[in-house]
């Protein structure tokens, strides 16, 4: 019986540190609700339409970051630094990254795990860049 409850605090601590820091999350969207809201189309009209990113890969990265991190992607400017402004290490699950590749490979059929370097992602613009560079691989593959 002691060894099913110290198997029990074991994981309890391990899932701790897995998940999100909900404190972090709720600071972070705290202050994006100071910005207006943008609907997947006005966010990409806004901010990526002229940058060349196909709306395939807004629609994703609108969807499934907001997914990752419980932030409101709406919000989110391309200007806005991953680690420093919006801290999405720690916002997001330990797995995220596992996560965006395997729906990637379901969305776009391009598996982005072998050319993955999040040190080379500063801002979302950053990441952004990145998915519609593979994106744009499987849409010219049709």
């Amino acid at each position: 019986m002691w060894h099913r409850f110290k198997n029990f605090v074991f994981s309890l601590q391990t899932y701790h540190a897995l998940s999100p820091d909900l404190n972090v999350r709720r600071q972070v969207n705290q202050t994006l609700r100071q910005r207006p809201i943008l609907h997947l189309d006005q966010w990409f009209q806004a901010f990526y339409q002229s940058q060349g990113i196909a709306y395939s890969v807004a629609n994703f990265a609108y969807t499934h970051l907001a997914t990752y991190s419980g932030l409101d992607f709406g919000r989110v400017l391309p200007s806005d630094r991953l680690h420093e402004d919006l801290h999405w290490s720690q916002i997001c699950w330990f797995d995220w990254e596992s996560k965006l590749h395997e729906d990637f490979w379901q969305q776009f059929g391009v598996d982005i795990s072998d050319c993955w370097d999040d040190s080379a992602l500063q801002t979302v613009k950053d990441l952004m860049l990145f998915l519609n560079q593979y994106g744009m691989q499987a849409q010219q593959v049709e």
